[in-house]
């Protein structure tokens, strides 16, 4: 009888893209596995999902809320995400059981720690947040991206901890430039930005690309914009009516391995996952961390890639983001050979064996 494998959590595709690149391995390892995806119920997860080899099961379960208002609906979600993860591992009985981080982690692998299953979970950030610091305590090995994320953790703890870095798909590794060009729309005689809002949309980031329209279209000569927006974010065409600028917009792009593989810049956040996927795709970067993280995960995570000069963070500022931008991208757009240094500079931070290492636990 084939072994069951549950991935649980969800909720923004930094959660779910690597958990499918551990899943990936996973199945090169045990090719009859069953792999089960213990996700949230919303709308970003089956979007990922759909259509994927895997089961699915949405969980009730609610983010912490922010407000007292918000506690009565939270906990009735939980109670009811605690009685179907139950139900789940006493039906399935899975080998392991490897948490992705974040709210939707959190009763499978509970119950599945319960029981005595053998317990994983992925926090690629540098810092962890509410959810994995509370599953920390009930798993038996933490896998993370950095070194230092260790020194986040009880020392009791810190033993469990392996940094193997942050598993990629190795699907994102296959992208050809041409074809990408192609099937995305995109002009073969022009260098390419990449402007990524993230598989939920950042709102400055979009607005900062509006700011920008006038920069940008100066330079319509040698350059063209990939813009992915983020669910009903996308600019409206006026904004760029009358520019000579090629410019593509998409609000999800489920082919990230063309964008990486087209993209001679990139634009966005530092969520872990990103980090990695820009690291081991060697794409020179500009990062602007999501500003409203108490503990300023987002800078954590791109400092490695800015130290060894294949990024440059900037702030996203509340004047404006585009004010922040447009101090660094003329640097970058007119200066190739600059480009060409930031390659090299981020293909030496990237840790490309993650997904297996993880993969060859859970087997």
């Amino acid at each position: 009888m084939a072994d069951t494998y549950i991935f649980a959590g969800g909720g923004t595709g930094g959660h779910l893209y690597p958990g499918l690149a551990v899943a990936e391995e996973l199945l090169k390892l045990r090719p009859d596995a069953n792999m089960v995806f213990a996700c949230s119920a919303r709308s970003i997860d089956q979007r990922i999902l759909g259509g994927l080899p895997y089961a699915v099961v949405p969980q009730p379960i609610l983010p912490l809320p922010r407000s007292l208002r918000g506690w009565r609906g939270f906990l009735a979600a939980y109670v009811h995400s605690q009685r179907l993860a139950r139900r789940l591992i006493l039906d399935l009985k899975p080998k392991s059981v490897l948490g992705l981080g974040g709210f939707a982690a959190a009763a499978v692998v509970k119950q599945a720690a319960r029981r005595g299953i053998p317990t994983g979970l992925l926090n690629p950030d540098a810092v962890p947040g509410k959810a994995n610091r509370f599953l920390s305590r009930r798993t038996d090995v933490i896998f993370t991206q950095f070194e230092s994320t260790a020194e986040c953790f009880a020392p009791r703890i810190r033993g469990r901890v392996k940094a193997v870095g942050c598993p990629i798909r190795s699907s994102l590794l296959a992208g050809d430039r041409d074809c990408a060009l192609r099937d995305l729309g995109l002009r073969n005689d022009r260098r390419t930005l990449l402007v990524n809002g993230g598989s939920l949309g950042a709102e400055s980031i979009n607005t900062a690309l509006a700011d920008l329209v006038e920069l940008l279209g100066a330079r319509g000569g040698d350059w063209q914009v990939l813009h992915i927006s983020g669910p009903q974010k996308a600019l409206h065409d006026d904004v760029w009516r009358g520019r000579a600028i090629h410019v593509v917009q998409m609000e999800y792009c489920a082919r990230m391995d063309q964008a990486y593989a087209c993209a001679d810049l990139a634009v966005g956040r530092g969520g872990a996952s990103s980090i990695a996927e820009l690291s081991a795709m060697g794409v020179p970067s500009i990062i602007l961390p999501y500003p409203h993280h108490a503990d300023r995960q987002q800078y954590l995570n791109a400092q490695a890639l800015e130290r060894s000069g294949g990024a440059i963070v900037v702030e996203d500022a509340a004047c404006g983001a585009a004010k922040e931008l447009a101090k660094v991208l003329p640097g970058l757009l007119d200066n190739p050979d600059r480009l060409a240094q930031m390659r090299k500079s981020a293909i030496a931070c990237a840790k490309p064996f993650a997904a297996r290492a993880v993969a060859e636990w859970m087997a």
